[in-house]
């Protein structure tokens, strides 16, 4: 079995949750991949080029792959493994599903707009711990990942906080829908999650029979 770590968006592989995922399974003798999915032009960034990443690292690997997403990473595991059938499993941590249409949604109006017409906007990266500019097209691209349906029935765990105040828990419940084997546990957290991380290792290695 092969264990692919996700990160979220703005962020990067070490992030203090991915470090501490990493360490832990380090501990038990396994190997956790983290890809880093800003590429090389994070101003460039869509969701196309993060599964691209994904990708190239899983076409390296041999024999079934778990993947384990935070935030837009989770949401990039379950579309990733719509098209990889050696995904087997999930485990996702405050999934940004519908990521287009709620990050959209959150900017006042008149800022999206200027975004579209300017082509970039300053946000802040805490992977690189400074300002970066990022490109409207993450959002045009966005768009048809959204739109799609997931039809993938597969183990999964997703683990929310109910506190989440970037990713409402509800989208999570909304996924549980038609997915028989998943399972979802929420936790009164918000969407750092850092409070519980060993609550969370703790889940992952039950489910995941590690």
């Amino acid at each position: 079995m092969n264990y692919i770590y996700l990160h979220g968006f703005a962020s990067s592989p070490k992030s203090y949750k991915g470090s501490y995922i990493q360490q832990r399974f380090a501990e038990i003798g396994k190997t956790l991949h983290c890809p880093d999915l800003n590429g090389a032009d994070f101003e460039h960034l869509t969701i196309s080029s993060q599964l691209s990443i994904i990708r190239e690292l899983a076409d390296s690997l041999s024999g079934e792959i778990t993947l384990i997403g935070s935030s837009l990473g989770g949401y990039l595991a379950a579309l990733f493994a719509e098209d990889e059938q050696r995904v087997s499993r999930l485990v996702m941590m405050c999934p940004a599903f519908q990521f287009a249409s709620r990050y959209a949604k959150r900017m006042p109006p008149e800022t999206l707009e200027k975004w579209r017409n300017d082509g970039f906007i300053e946000l802040y990266h805490f992977g690189y711990k400074t300002s970066k500019r990022l490109h409207f097209g993450v959002i045009e691209d966005a768009a048809p990942h959204d739109n799609r349906e997931l039809q993938r029935r597969l183990p999964a765990l997703i683990i929310h906080g109910l506190r989440d105040e970037v990713v409402p828990y509800s989208l999570s419940v909304d996924y549980l829908e038609g997915q028989p084997q998943a399972q979802l546990l929420l936790l009164n957290v918000d969407h750092g999650m850092a409070d519980a991380v060993d609550l969370i290792w703790q889940q992952i290695k039950l489910f995941l029979d590690i």
